[in-house]
C-alpha cells in the first residue's frame, strides 16, 4: 500500500516544494513552517523505510540526537506535570528527521539547491521590503499597525523580524556564494542585500538580533575565501548609515542604545549592573534554583513556566515566564548536566571544526570548509551561542530555524567524504 503511494506522487518534488515554501512560511508564524517540516519528515520516514535507505541513518548526528530525544520524554515522563512538558518532548525528533530529510532532498534533486535559492531569496527580499515600510509607515504591507522602535513579521504580529533576519541571514549568503555567479550586477546586488539586510536589523530594535548579526558577520570575514573586502565594506556603509539614523531618529536611539544601557545597568542613575537586564536576571536566578534542587536531570521541558511561581524557586515579581529567555540557562533548569551535556558537546564540535579551518589556513593555507559551510557553521554559532537572550528553545518557529541549516550541512560533509573515497578507490 505504502509503495503504491510512493509511486503515484513524486515524494520528492512533494518535500521540495514543501522545503522551498518554508522561508516564506516562518513569517506567517509557528503554524505552517512546523506543518510544512512535519509533512517532509514524515514522507523521509516512508522512503527510507520502503525503499531501504538506512544509510542516511547510520550517522553521529542521528544517534546523538536520537539519544537526546530519548532523553528529554523520559525527563518528560517523570516531571511535576508530564502532560504539559511532552507537548514540548514527544515529537521533538520531527526536528532531527526533518534535517536528515533535507540532506536526502539534496541528494536526489539536482535543482534544489538553486530553486531554494531563489525562493529563499524572494521571501526575505519581502520579509525585507515589509520592514522598511514599517519603519517609514508604521504599519506593514496588510495594514497592520506596528510599535514604533519595533517591527513584526508580514503575515503575523510577533515582533521577530530582526530574529528572523539575523538568524537565516548567514544561510542565505552561503546559498547565494553557492550558486550566482561573480559578475560585477551579482555583485553590486548582493552587497545593496547585505547593507539593507544590516541596516533593517538595526532598525527593528532587537538588540540580540544585532548582536547575533555582528558576530555571524565577523566569522565569516575572518573564514571565507571570497568577498572579504566586500563584507567589510558593505559592514562599515552599513554602521555609518546606522550611526546616522541614530542621531535623527529618537526612537531607534532609544530603543537600540539607551534602553540597553538602562536594562543593564550602565548610568549613572543605576544602583547594580544586570545579566541582559533586571527581569532577564531574575528568570536566570529563578532557574538557577531549579537546577540547584535537580542538577543532573532538571525539572523537564516546559516546566519553567509552572516552577517560577513556586516561593521555593521565585525570586521577585519578574521571576515568571514561559522560559528563562537564555538557552543554556534553560536547559539546565529544565534537562539538567545530562541535557545540557549534548548542547555542550554541539558547541564543541563547532568550536573544533572551527578552529580546525584556522588551524589549516594559518599553517599551509589550505581551507577544510568552502564558504558555503563556513557559512552554515556560522547559522549554528548563532543557534548555539550562550551569552545572549534567545527563544524557548523547544519552541517550534526557532526550532525550524535552527534544524534548518543541519540538513545543507549534513549534505556537504558527508558528500565530501564520499567524494574523497571514491577518490582513494579509483587511485
Amino acid at each position: 500500500m505504502i509503495s503504491k503511494y510512493t509511486s503515484v506522487f513524486n515524494t520528492i518534488s512533494i518535500s521540495s516544494t514543501l522545503l522551498y515554501l518554508i522561508p516564506l512560511a516562518l513569517l506567517t508564524g509557528p503554524f505552517l513552517p512546523d506543518l510544512f517540516l512535519s509533512i517532509i519528515a514524515i514522507i523521509f520516514v516512508i522512503e527510507v523505510i520502503v525503499k531501504k535507505k538506512f544509510n542516511y541513518l547510520n550517522n553521529n548526528f542521528f544517534y546523538i540526537s536520537l539519544l537526546f530525544c530519548f532523553y528529554i520524554i523520559l525527563r518528560s515522563l517523570f516531571s511535576a506535570d508530564p502532560y504539559l512538558s511532552l507537548e514540548s518532548s514527544l515529537f521533538y525528533f520531527r526536528f532531527m528527521l526533518f534535517a536528515l530529510a533535507v540532506w536526502h532532498l539534496i541528494d536526489h534533486n539536482e535543482n534544489l539547491l538553486k530553486y531554494f535559492t531563489l525562493f529563499f531569496l524572494g521571501s526575505f527580499i519581502l520579509a525585507l521590503y515589509d520592514g522598511y515600510y514599517q519603519f517609514f509607515n508604521g504599519v506593514n504591507l496588510f495594514g497592520i499597525t506596528t510599535p514604533s522602535d519595533r517591527m513584526s513579521l508580514l503575515f503575523n504580529d510577533k515582533l521577530i523580524l530582526g530574529g528572523y533576519s539575523s538568524r537565516l541571514f548567514p544561510l542565505l549568503i552561503g546559498l547565494i556564494l553557492l550558486n550566482f555567479k561573480s559578475n560585477q550586477l551579482n555583485i553590486f546586488l548582493f552587497c545593496t542585500l547585505l547593507i539593507l539586510t544590516d541596516i533593517l536589523i538595526f532598525i527593528t530594535g532587537e538588540r540580540t538580533a544585532l548582536a547575533l548579526l555582528l558576530l555571524s558577520s565577523v566569522f565569516i570575514i575572518f573564514c571565507i575565501s571570497k568577498y572579504k573586502i566586500v563584507r567589510l565594506l558593505t559592514i562599515i556603509v552599513s554602521l555609518t548609515v546606522m550611526i546616522v539614523i541614530s542621531f535623527l531618529s529618537d526612537d531607534v536611539r532609544n530603543r537600540n542604545i539607551n534602553q540597553t544601557l538602562n536594562q543593564v545597568g550602565i548610568t549613572d542613575n543605576s544602583s547594580q549592573i544586570y545579566i541582559f537586564s533586571e527581569i532577564h536576571q531574575s528568570h536566570i536566578i529563578s532557574a538557577y534554583r531549579m537546577f540547584k534542587d535537580n542538577p543532573v536531570f532538571g525539572k523537564g521541558p516546559k516546566i519553567f513556566r509552572t516552577l517560577c511561581n513556586d516561593n521555593k524557586y521565585n525570586y521577585d515579581s519578574n521571576s515568571c515566564s514561559s522560559h528563562p529567555h537564555n538557552s543554556l540557562v534553560q536547559l539546565l533548569a529544565e534537562t539538567g548536566l545530562i541535557g545540557i551535556a549534548f548542547f555542550i558537546a554541539a558547541i564543541l564540535y563547532v568550536i573544533f571544526i572551527a578552529f580546525s579551518h584556522f588551524i589549516s589556513i594559518f599553517r599551509n593555507g589550505k581551507r577544510k570548509l568552502s564558504d558555503f559551510q563556513v557559512c552554515l557553521i556560522a547559522c549554528f554559532i548563532l543557534t548555539l551561542w550562550p551569552i545572549a537572550p534567545s527563544n524557548n528553545f523547544f519552541n517550534n518557529w526557532i526550532s525550524v530555524i535552527y534544524y534548518l541549516p543541519v540538513g545543507f550541512y549534513l549534505h556537504s560533509m558527508y558528500n565530501k567524504k564520499n567524494d574523497k573515497k571514491n577518490t582513494q578507490r579509483n587511485l
